[in-house]
This record gives C-alpha cells, sequence and structure tokens, in this order.
C-alpha cells in the first residue's frame, strides 16, 4: 500500500520543531506529551526514517529538514485552502495559484496578468517565480495548480500540457570575460576552467547528451534569482544557459555571446502550460488557460 501523510502528522511534526520540544508541543496542540511523542514515533516509523534527533536542544534529520519543507508548504497551502472557501462563500472566485519560470515572468506575465485581471479583479491571485524544474515538481504534488514554463523532454503522464511557444536556450558567455578568446577558439577544454551558472543543478533540459553537467563543466554554482546570475555572467565570472527570448529582451544581456561550437550549446524548448490530469481546476484557473490559449507569443 502506498504511504499516506495524515493532517495531524504534519502539524504534530512542525509544530514540535517550531516550539523546540514535545512539551510545549503538547501545550500548543492541547493534547498530552505522550500523543505528540507517539504520533512523530508512528510518522518515523511510516516512513521508515528518523526525522528528530532526540537531543537537547532537537535536531533535525536530512529527512526531517526535506520533510519540514513539506510541511511548511501543507500547512500553509491548507490555509489558502480555507481562505479560498471563504472568498467562494461571499461570491469571490478562488484563487489562481499559478508558478512561472524567470522567462515567462520577464516577458509575458504582466500582459496576461493584466488580461486576467479585467475578467476577474475581485480573484484572488498567488504567483510565485521559481526554476523550471521546480515547477514541475510543484504541479506534481498538488501544491500549485497551474505551472507555465518550459516542458521537459519527456513530460509525466500524469500531466496534461498547453504546448504555447517554441525558444531555444542557449549557452552564453560575457565579452568581458578574461577568458572570452579561449572559451570561442577551445570550448570543450576551456569550459572545465569556469563556472556554470544555473538555476537548478538537475533539470534534465541542462543536461548534455551523454553527460552529466557536473562531469562536464569545472564547477557548477545554483543560483535560483535571474537578475543576480545575469549579474554575475556580465562581470565575467561564468557561463549560464539562457532563453533566446530572454537574451533579445533583457538590456543587462547585450554584451553576451553565444558559445556555438559545443554539441550542446543550444537546447530546444516548448513553453507551456500543465496541470495535473485528472484535477479539477478552479475557475480562475480555466480562465487563465483560455487568455493563454487567445494570446499570441512573440
Amino acid at each position: 500500500m502506498p504511504t499516506h501523510i495524515e493532517t495531524q502528522e504534519i502539524r504534530a511534526f512542525k509544530t514540535v520543531w517550531e516550539e523546540s520540544g514535545f512539551s510545549k508541543a503538547a501545550e500548543k496542540l492541547h493534547v498530552t506529551q505522550s500523543a505528540v511523542s507517539q504520533t512523530i514515533s508512528n510518522l518515523e516509523k511510516k516512513l521508515n526514517t528518523l526525522l528528530i534527533e532526540r537531543t537537547n536542544p532537537l535536531a533535525l534529520t536530512e529527512s526531517g529538514m526535506r520533510f519540514l519543507n513539506y510541511a511548511e508548504l501543507a500547512v500553509k497551502e491548507e490555509t489558502n485552502v480555507l481562505t479560498d472557501i471563504t472568498h467562494i462563500r461571499n461570491g469571490i472566485l478562488s484563487t489562481l495559484v499559478l508558478a512561472l519560470n524567470n522567462t515567462v515572468s520577464r516577458l509575458y506575465a504582466n500582459d496576461l496578468l493584466n488580461k486576467y485581471y479585467t475578467l476577474n479583479p475581485l480573484t484572488g491571485l498567488k504567483v510565485d517565480v521559481m526554476p523550471s524544474r521546480q515547477i514541475i515538481s510543484a504541479v506534481a504534488s498538488d501544491l500549485w495548480e497551474l505551472g507555465f514554463g518550459p516542458f521537459q523532454q519527456l513530460m509525466p503522464d500524469y500531466f496534461d500540457v498547453m504546448p504555447l511557444f517554441e525558444d531555444t536556450r542557449k549557452l552564453v558567455v560575457s565579452q568581458k570575460h578574461p577568458q572570452l578568446a579561449e572559451l570561442q577558439s577551445n570550448p570543450q577544454a576551456s569550459i572545465q576552467k569556469v563556472p556554470l551558472i544555473v538555476s537548478h543543478l538537475d533539470d534534465p533540459d541542462l543536461r548534455p547528451a551523454l553527460d552529466k553537467l557536473r562531469n562536464t563543466f569545472g564547477t557548477i554554482w545554483e543560483v535560483n534569482d535571474l537578475k543576480l546570475r545575469i549579474k554575475l555572467i556580465s562581470q565575467g565570472m561564468g557561463i549560464s544557459y539562457l532563453d533566446g527570448k530572454l537574451l533579445d529582451d533583457h538590456p543587462d544581456c547585450a554584451d553576451f555571446v553565444a558559445l556555438a561550437a559545443l554539441p550542446f550549446s543550444e537546447i530546444p524548448l516548448t513553453f507551456g502550460l500543465f496541470n495535473r490530469r485528472g484535477k479539477h481546476l478552479s475557475t480562475g484557473a480555466r480562465q487563465f488557460i483560455e487568455i493563454c490559449n487567445d494570446y499570441e507569443f512573440k
């Protein structure tokens, strides 16, 4: 049978950590300390891993840190659901929960949300910008309703997808880079000497056909913030993959040049919307899909 995590287990775990102990957590949850201890023990048994080191002070294991991230998102989403239901009772559409990648956010989000606002001025809106792979994980786990970004080469079959436009992700370097000449004349060898700056190391779209990134480039810097990533590249501190439409639009990328001689210099991408297959979408989400379907992406 698949493992199922109960809401009370999530809340108990989160409270124990926030209150730095089982006794204070029990007080806050209005239950006995033994009940809290038993709940955490059962959760660890269910997951077959230790989540909390019973030290003074308490410490999270690696599994515990990952579970805490999930617990915080789950509790936050529960609050959002209850708020949405209250709004719906009062005649307001539920919140549109939308995750975008940096390219979509910079080039299209303002215009699309402006069109959405004209139809739904009182609809709740929750928008976040995150690396493409994180969007896929967030939508897959039902923490976000809609994702808008580049598709993986093979999208999971539990997604409904709507392709909207094509682009090419390019490996680029600033003309200010001190090793520019070497990177252009002998890129295969010289990329071992400079950092590759990416938003997420394990993005499948950024893997060369045969070798993983960490084996192809000298070192990897994971920098999720697009503005900072572009700044680091412009200062000659590394190379990166950036979407073609973004390179054409962003003024700080004006002096970037493509390293076109490598077999993985360019990665063709399809951008679009995706959501969990079979999931009942909110009215707001369905209307946003219609807006995107009618929009002319240039």
